[in-house]
């Protein structure tokens, strides 16, 4: 899904039109019509998809090491449960 946000010139009035694209021949058809100088496409870089935190932390350290943050981790719990706070 692409979202773009197009403004069309309407006499003197622009109205900007937010536009959810449902197949890849419907943005190809807006494009033609840019080229035709018929539309303006301007891409709204608040809808452009970011990758989540988990996918751009992945890999950042190995598998042996977040083993041994969790029995670490573990251990500070049980710890603070111990004393009571």
């Amino acid at each position: 899904m692409i979202i773009f946000v197009i403004k069309i010139k309407n006499n003197i009035v622009m109205q900007t039109v937010l536009v959810e694209l449902i197949n890849e021949n419907a943005l190809r058809i807006l494009k033609d019509l840019e080229v035709a100088k018929i539309i303006n496409l301007i891409p709204n870089k608040k809808n452009i998809a970011k990758p989540n935190l988990a996918s751009r932390l992945r890999g950042g350290i190995s598998k042996e090491r977040a083993e041994e943050l969790q029995i670490e981790l573990v251990k500070m719990r049980e710890e603070w449960n111990s004393r009571g706070f």
